[in-house]
């Protein structure tokens, strides 16, 4: 049962849901947000928190001073994320719009377009240094959510479907924890091991 009320787990989503709300969520970065939630089983705190320093060609890096268990995690950027970002990176300095349509962006004459440095955040807020704040992300996600009838869920539901696949998927809870960066091991998990091809694997595992 998903969410009501704010109460109860958020809605475990379907490959379908997940591409039909990247289709109907608003250009820019609310929209990137989301897969990169959708493909890094990330919290959205330390999600906002990314910087293009914490982006390298093959992984994602969410620093010891932005996760919920104050430890860095790294894990390897999905294929599809990666092709994301690489596109967002392209339109990052046209952000936020400011009152502006989208449609009016390509009106403007760019003589130079600014590229992101590595400590600008990926989702930058309306003020210089700043990052895009979590209401705002919320807000567009569950009013997305409602237009498309998709009840029980929340920003919550993309993490919740990344783990579950990689459980039905077959596995081990120790491998799972190493990309959602969960601590809760027994005695035994924590002499297991994840190597890195087993990361990149579950990374790409994801729908």
């Amino acid at each position: 049962m998903g969410k009501n009320n704010g109460f109860g787990q958020a809605e475990i989503l379907t490959p379908e849901q997940l591409d039909l709300l990247v289709e109907h969520l608003p250009e820019g970065p609310h929209k990137i947000c989301f897969c990169v939630m959708r493909y890094s089983a990330s919290r959205i705190s330390e999600t906002l928190k990314l910087k293009w320093s914490d982006i390298t060609e093959d992984s994602l890096l969410f620093k010891s001073i932005n996760t919920k268990t104050s430890e860095s995690r790294s894990i390897y950027l999905n294929p599809k994320l990666k092709l994301i970002l690489a596109e967002w990176k392209l339109i990052w300095h046209k952000y936020p719009l400011k009152g502006r349509k989208v449609s009016t962006q390509n009106k403007l004459i760019e003589y130079v377009i600014p590229q992101p440095q590595p400590d600008d955040y990926v989702f930058k807020g309306r003020k210089k240094g700043q990052h895009l704040n979590r209401k705002s992300v919320d807000r567009v996600v569950r009013r997305t959510l409602k237009e498309l009838s998709i009840k029980g869920a929340s920003l919550h539901s993309t993490r919740r479907t990344c783990l579950t696949t990689l459980k039905d998927k077959g596995w081990q809870t120790s491998d799972i924890m190493a990309v959602s960066g969960h601590k809760d091991l027994n005695s035994l998990e924590k002499y297991l091991h994840t190597t890195p091809q087993q990361m990149k694997k579950m990374v790409n595992d994801f729908d």
